[in-house]
């Protein structure tokens, strides 16, 4: 009976709040509140004597899947920070939307919870949607909405939950930041000039590895005939044989290096993004840190300076991972403009033996034009791979010298959290 007067009353509208309020609340191991501020307390409607000592379910809407809370328990149990668009109950069942971050913390876990307004937030509501009425009208169990959940995630572009929630925050964030202040816009374009440079680099790796592709049987070409030009041990043999076995390893080398778990440049950007996301996460504590201090929580008998050493805990805890992210960020950046120079200088240097072999095919007047037409022809793909490995190397400069600038964002100017 109380799961369908929830379900009438969720049709009423919902509580309107600013972009500029946060939801903040503090829970144990086992999800009782132990603590909140006062915009928590007002949306919600509840009282501070109902809410403390209550588990946290007790603002669950039934329009948010318990799929979406199975998922985040897996998270945060694994000591992962958990990101979701949840809606909420207030006491006289109306609803209200959040994009919720749960942080693990020593004693329990904190919720920072933002209104939502990018288009995102528009999709997962209509997959929001059907996954509730299945959970509640065709008894779908939770591990099977779960399943359908995550199939309904990649259907839009998503390999993972992990993978949709660092999205989630990143633009929710970058929502409300770009409504609120400004601050931040410098920080933003730094942003997308590194993707963007990225983008670059992966699309120079597609095109390279077609053109290693295309090059591969080449060598071998060349080596029949040249053993059909000469003796076995002759000078174009040789140098064929030479070029065989130098291309062969390199080959190998430009496609680890472009395809693959191994990949720096796809290290590079789960690194990146990570980096983002912590940055989200810390800049989001401490605007909850500068809120609090304002917040008159000692009239509702939470101690206001036990909250703020809690929080103060939470931001050195994340701090240290956002810079730690960033830092294997900057040094896998490092890394790829070193490879992609490497990998540059190494097919110049092929491209030496060919050119060698070129000439030693003159020698052999109209005999060696057959050879000589091979050649011209791996010229050409060495041409493509040497300027594909140049524009990566140039795009890798730009995501280097922008992830190293990024945190002067910051040291420059202080926080630049938005409120």
């Amino acid at each position: 009976m109380a799961e369908l007067l929830d379900q009438t009353k969720s049709t009423l509208a919902d509580v309107p709040f600013e972009t500029s309020q946060m939801f903040f609340s503090r829970t144990d191991k086992r999800g009782i509140i132990k603590a909140g501020n006062s915009v928590f307390q007002t949306i919600s409607g509840f009282e501070w004597a109902q809410l403390l000592g209550a588990p946290h379910r007790i603002v669950r809407n039934y329009d948010t899947p318990r799929a979406i809370f199975r998922v985040m328990w897996g998270l945060i149990e694994g000591n992962s920070v958990a990101v979701a668009y949840v809606r909420n109950k207030t006491a006289d069942g109306r609803g209200y939307w959040v994009l919720a971050m749960v942080l693990p913390t020593a004693d329990g876990y904190l919720s920072i919870r933002i209104k939502p307004t990018s288009p995102l937030f528009a999709q997962i509501k209509d997959i929001y949607r059907g996954l509730s009425a299945a959970e509640q009208g065709d008894s779908l169990n939770v591990e099977d909405s779960e399943i359908r959940l995550l199939g309904d995630l990649g259907a839009l572009g998503y390999p993972s939950y992990e993978a949709f929630h660092k999205t989630a925050l990143l633009v929710e964030f970058r929502a409300r930041s770009s409504a609120m202040s400004p601050k931040l816009k410098g920080y933003f374009t730094d942003i997308d000039r590194i993707k963007k440079g990225l983008q670059a680099i992966q699309s120079a790796q597609v095109d390279l590895l077609a053109a290693v592709e295309s090059l591969r049987d080449l060598p071998t070409n060349m080596r029949i005939v040249a053993s059909r030009l000469e003796p076995s041990g002759g000078p174009l043999s040789a140098m064929s044989d030479i070029y065989n076995s130098t291309s062969s390893v390199l080959f190998q080398e430009i496609t680890d290096f472009a395809l693959g778990q191994t990949s720096i440049s796809k290290r590079m950007d789960e690194a990146f993004e990570k980096a983002c996301f912590f940055k989200a996460v810390t800049l989001l504590v401490e605007e909850v840190m500068a809120k609090t201090v304002q917040d008159d929580l000692q009239a509702h008998g939470v101690d206001q300076s036990v909250e703020m050493s809690f929080l103060g805990g939470v931001l050195a805890q994340y701090g240290a991972i956002e810079r730690e992210t960033l830092q294997i960020a900057e040094r896998l950046a490092l890394d790829l403009n070193r490879a992609a120079y490497d990998l540059r200088r190494s097919m110049l240097g092929l491209d030496t033996i060919r050119v060698m072999g070129l000439v030693e095919s003159g020698r052999l007047g109209s005999e060696g034009s057959r050879i000589g037409a091979t050649m011209e022809q791996i010229g050409g793909c060495h041409s493509a791979i040497i300027a594909l490995l140049q524009s990566i190397k140039d795009n890798s400069a730009i995501v280097n010298a922008g992830v190293a600038g990024l945190g002067l964002h910051f040291q420059k100017r202080g926080s630049l959290a938005a409120g």
